[in-house]
């Protein structure tokens, strides 16, 4: 990683390489329904014990925003995080933070949403970012959420950023405005946000980045992990992962401590939408003709295999990992049973076992 950040111990286990592990399926798995409806539940997301996701309501003819509260291996009845009028949709969670786009017509500009959610209910629910722009796309990471940004004229994107207060319109940063180039799909993991860079000058589109330790001077820096136009980077405590193709193409993963090494894993080329949390990898694999759900211990080399149906798909799949437990939880959105539902596994033991803090 070139410019602004300063190395600090490297990323990367001790004597680890990301080399290719053997492929097996998990034995310490336990899989269960998190929600199933008449209409379309899809884009989960998992963070402590709580999964959100957007779920169509056929009544209203929109999407809106749900979650609920999983423990021993099943759910909890889902509550409401956002439900106003017209879309809700693309919910990330961290910690008691969910944010999500909300799009109050289809010829409008989107907005940014966010909400408070605590024991299984919603506390409080506000807007982030709800101005004549376009704003699209966000994540949220320890309290501050960032977004793909279009002002009123503008020709391209750009990546904002606000602390947020849970109260509406939290004075935004930017993160990233350069001039005609579009700044796409940002992540964010603590200090460092990431995003999709597109511009004339470059090939095709790379990962580039910002440390807003500071919010008011972000240090920008870039990486030589290349994406598909489509591929959305993800991040999580320094690692980097992500997909260089559109097509058929492998899981790429780097270490923004000790950069310009990106490293192919697993042992598909059929990959799509790779997550990352702490150690755990997770990505859809479609080796068997239909999508799977695969994972990958940074930390073992392991390559997992958490779901393995032949009749139905498993897509849009994230991960939460909780050390001290040695536990991970994974999220999909799952059509086995017709329609898209919620589906979680539990992952616990050797499996999830990993290094120390990487950072």
């Amino acid at each position: 990683m070139h410019g602004g950040l300063k190395n600090r111990s490297s990323l990367t286990f001790a004597g680890v390489c990301l080399v290719l592990g053997v492929c097996a399926t998990a034995q310490a798995l336990t899989i269960f329904r998190v929600a199933a409806t008449e209409d379309d539940e899809t884009y989960p997301c998992v963070s402590g014990s709580t999964v959100v996701w957007q779920s169509f309501n056929s009544r209203y003819g929109d999407w809106d925003v749900l979650g609920a509260q999983v423990s021993n291996a099943a759910a909890m009845p889902s509550f409401a995080i956002g439900d106003f009028p017209n879309d809700d949709r693309f919910p990330i969670i961290d910690g008691n933070d969910v944010v999500w786009q909300h799009q109050y017509s289809q010829d409008g500009d989107g907005d940014v949403y966010g909400a408070r959610v605590e024991g299984g209910r919603t506390v409080a629910t506000f807007s982030v970012s709800d101005s004549p722009d376009d704003e699209c796309l966000p994540w949220v990471s320890d309290g501050v959420a960032v977004w793909q940004h279009r002002f009123v004229g503008a020709p391209d994107w750009d990546v904002l950023g606000a602390r947020l207060t849970g109260r509406d319109r939290a004075p935004a940063f930017p993160v990233s405005a350069a001039i005609d180039v579009n700044e796409l799909f940002p992540c964010i993991s603590g200090h460092l946000v990431v995003w999709q860079e597109s511009a004339p000058d470059l090939p095709q589109p790379f990962v580039y980045g910002a440390d807003i330790s500071d919010p008011n001077r972000p240090r920008t820096f870039y990486t030589l992990m290349a994406l598909g136009p489509e591929q959305i980077p993800s991040l999580s405590d320094g690692w980097l992962v992500g997909q260089e193709t559109d097509g058929a193409g492998k899981v790429v993963v780097d270490n923004l401590y000790d950069p310009f090494n990106p490293e192919e894993i697993g042992s598909s080329t059929q990959t799509a939408s790779p997550r990352i949390h702490q150690h755990i990898v997770v990505w859809q694999d479609r080796s068997n003709g239909t999508w799977d759900i695969r994972a990958y211990n940074l930390a073992t080399r392991q390559e997992l295999v958490i779901t393995d149906l032949k009749m139905s798909d498993q897509v849009n799949p994230a991960v939460y990992v909780d050390q001290e437990n040695r536990r991970a939880t994974v999220v999909w959105q799952d059509n086995r049973d017709g329609n898209w539902d919620i589906y979680a596994a539990v992952l616990e033991g050797s499996e999830v076992a990993g290094g120390t803090d990487p950072q």
